[in-house]
């Protein structure tokens, strides 16, 4: 619902400060709309893991909605991250939280600004 507000906000500036053109910018706002809508941010942690209890801190006062999964909860999530950072061709070890944005680019441990990137 965060992004559904932050949505309507654009598009409600826009509208407010070019109302002359609004039904130029409709094109443009659906837009808008679908990028925030298609974006979805997927992290793997765990909640006694202070790197993981950060970075969902820091995507909670942004207002990002995201879906947290607890590897200590379930196995399924491990393998499943597990699963997904193998297929990205990543050898190394790996630290959490391992974040996936789109079901598409895939960070181990990484810093927000990197995370907000892709959202872009």
């Amino acid at each position: 619902m965060k992004i559904l507000s932050i949505v309507l906000t654009i598009i409600l500036n826009g509208t407010l400060v070019q109302c002359s053109s609004a039904p130029e910018n409709t094109t443009t706002n659906e837009k808008i709309i679908n990028q925030v809508i298609q974006k979805s941010i997927v992290v793997y942690g765990s909640r006694q893991c202070p790197h993981c209890v950060n970075f969902k801190a820091k995507l909670d006062s942004i207002g990002l909605e995201y879906t947290f999964h607890d590897i200590d909860i379930s196995d399924q999530y491990a393998l499943e991250m597990v699963a997904r950072v193998k297929a990205s061709g990543h050898t190394e070890g790996i630290s959490i939280p391992v974040v996936v944005v789109n079901d598409q680019q895939l960070f181990i441990a990484p810093h927000i600004s990197k995370v907000l990137a892709a959202l872009d």
